[in-house]
């Protein structure tokens, strides 16, 4: 994913994430090192995506966030629910976390 991601590019990433969530991958990660912007639209999508990876038992972490991107996402507090880090290397293969954990604070 890169550049902003807006009204205009929902169904495009939500689609993309369903597409993933199909794999059935034990942590879903989203890159997010090349975007620039994020509004409410999408993080919509994140909080959905973070909705069923938790029903259905998995993970969803968010890579690489610009400093932008990740200050939504921490007056959102929705840095609460997913993890957050630097690389998406960085995300292990594990269980469910404790909120707040990950990398990258």
């Amino acid at each position: 994913m890169d550049g902003d991601l807006d009204l205009s590019r929902t169904h495009e990433i939500g689609r993309a994430i369903r597409r993933a969530e199909s794999l059935e991958p034990g942590v879903l990660v989203l890159d997010l090192r090349r975007v620039t912007f994020i509004d409410s639209t999408m993080l919509r999508e994140i909080v959905a995506a973070h909705l069923r990876a938790r029903r259905d038992g998995r993970r969803i972490a968010v890579a690489a966030v610009s400093e932008a991107v990740r200050r939504v996402f921490r007056i959102t507090l929705l840095e609460w629910r997913v993890e957050i880090v630097d690389d998406p290397a960085d995300v292990g293969a594990g269980g469910p976390r404790e909120p707040g954990g990950g990398s990258g604070r």
